[in-house]
Formats: structure tokens, sequence, C-alpha cells
């Protein structure tokens, strides 16, 4: 399998950890050694919005997992339901938590139950040319550009990837519309689109998942903040001052930027330990947790970190 610089760098780093922890006994060596026998095919349904970050993932989980395929398809919301109801999916990532009337709907179905488990936190970005001024940018100005009655041609032209999109879904029932919105509001076919048309032209504003633009280290990504930048946003603070936020990891730790997004795991609720959710687990903890964090992302459990400092007495000698 081929995999990344980075990849196996992060691998490595990994490997290295985990031949770092002190010596198991019996009893949790036998436990462990159990999810060595996974084996079988891992079909996953994911939002299209979640792509950049879940490609990282699958690889290092694919590299601890050699004995399971796994296959990620990326869809809309709509067709990653119909797959889950289908059972062409029995594993859903998604940009948020499920609805309760989504939950009954899909327990009415053949009375199953679900499975929540929030792993990371994600955001919708925005994105502008390099001159974009966006000193005075808050979700009040952006809820007046979206609004419908306003086509003014000095307002700024939207820009989404899809109009089926979780994105345009999340920003439209932040802002509190449900349907109609303004003429300035465009959709096109792809993030990339998006970040090609902004890029290329003026006074406009981009929304794009964040794990798009979040990993600095990638080149990939290096290329994208060549020719566009992260928007501020106007916002308060938790001592309630208004401060200029942006997508970037600390101000959603924080959780001070207004479109912060959950990825959210969807499964079956069975008594089955299953391939489900040997792959939830592993998005979960340490190693899932430590990808979330290098891309940028906040994941909902923080690995712990071990600093280990010398013990030995100070030599006040100079």
């Amino acid at each position: 399998m081929k995999m990344n610089s980075s990849l196996k760098y992060l691998c490595c780093l990994l490997l290295l950890a985990s031949s770092c922890t002190p010596k198991k006994s019996s009893e949790e060596v036998k436990q462990q050694s159990r999810f060595r026998i996974y084996k079988g095919e891992l079909k996953i349904g994911a939002d299209a919005g979640l792509e950049s970050i879940l490609k990282q993932q699958k690889e290092v989980f694919d590299y601890f997992n050699d004995s399971v395929q796994t296959t990620i398809s990326y869809k809309t919301e709509k067709e990653l339901f119909e797959d889950f109801k289908n059972k062409k999916a029995n594993l859903l990532l998604l940009s948020r938590e499920l609805e309760k009337s989504e939950v009954n709907d899909l327990q009415n179905l053949d009375t199953i139950y679900i499975r929540q488990l929030p792993v990371a936190y994600d955001a919708v970005a925005l994105i502008g040319g390099k001159d974009f001024d966006n000193k005075n940018l808050d979700l009040d100005l952006l809820k007046k550009y979206f609004d419908p009655k306003n086509s003014s041609a000095s307002y700024p032209k939207l820009i989404f990837e899809n109009q089926n999109s979780s994105t345009v879904r999340f920003v439209l029932d932040k802002l509190g519309y449900k349907e109609k919105v303004s003429p300035n509001v465009y959709a096109l076919q792809s993030a990339k689109e998006v970040v090609d048309y902004v890029a290329k032209n003026k006074n406009v504003i981009g929304f794009v998942p964040f794990n798009l633009v979040s990993d600095t280290d990638d080149d990939r990504v290096k290329k994208i903040l060549e020719q566009v930048k992260i928007l501020s946003l106007r916002a308060k603070n938790k001592e309630g001052e208004t401060v200029n936020v942006s997508a970037n990891q600390s101000d959603i730790a924080d959780g001070i930027y207004p479109l912060i997004r959950t990825v959210n795991t969807v499964t079956r609720n069975t008594y089955d330990d299953n391939l489900d959710l040997l792959f939830v687990s592993f998005l979960s903890k340490e190693k899932g947790a430590k990808i979330f964090l290098k891309a940028a992302l906040v994941p909902v459990i923080i690995p712990e970190r071990e600093i280990i400092v010398n013990e030995s007495k100070v030599n006040s000698s100079r």
C-alpha cells in the first residue's frame, strides 16, 4: 500500500508511542490481541465535506488493520440516509448530530436502535480573495447578505460547493433561512471550484469545510492558501468582549467560532463487537484523535500527553 511521507511519519510516531507504553499483563495482552482477528469488508458512508480528513484517517486505520477491507463512499446526506436504510452502509459519518425526527424515522423503518458518537469538531470556513475586507464581517452581516429581499450588486457573491451539501444546510439553518435566499447565493460542483472562483473574482465569499484547508503542513492546503485567505468574523468571547475569530483550531477548541460543526458517527446499536465499532473506536481514541489534532481539528477526547522531566538534582554551579 502506498502512503505519502507525512502519513508514514505519523504511523511511525504512533508505533513508537505504543512501544513506549508500560508492559501489559498477560490478561491485557490477551484482551488486546482480539483486535488482530478482525477481518472482512467495512462499508462506510460519509458526508462529502469530510473527505479531506477521513482520507487520512482511513489510510492509517488500514495500516493498522490490514485484514479489513475498508470502503468509504462520499455522498450527500440524502444519499447517505438511503444507503443506511438499505444497509448498503452500516456506519455513517456526518457533519452533525441526527435530529430526533431522523432517529425516529430510522427506528420506525426496522425497529433498530441508533448509536451516535461524536468524535471531533470541524467547522465551516469562510474564504475570500487576498484583498477581501472582512474587518466588519459578523453573523448579522452575513444574515443580511443572505436575505432574499437584498440583491444589491455591492454585496458579495456567496458561493457553496454543492446545493445539496451539508455546508449549505448548516449555514442556512444557522442564519435562520429554510428555503428562499438572496439571488447572490450560488452553488458550484465542488469545493475545488469554489476555491478557484474565489481566487479569480473580487467581492466573493466562499463557504467550505474547514478540514479542506485546516492542515497547513499539507502541500495541497499550502497551494490553496496561496490563492485565498480564511476570513475572520466578529463575535463575542466568553467574557462578552467583541473579538475577531476564524476557522482555526484554537477558536474551535474555545467554542467561540460561530460556525463549529460536529463530526458524528452513526451506527445500528447491536450487541456485536463488529467492524463498524472498530472504526468508531479508532476515530475516538488515541490514534484517531492524534490525526484530528495534526489536521488542526479538535477531537472530542483529547489524548493525554506525558512529559518526562529530569528528576535528578539541579547542579547550581555555573
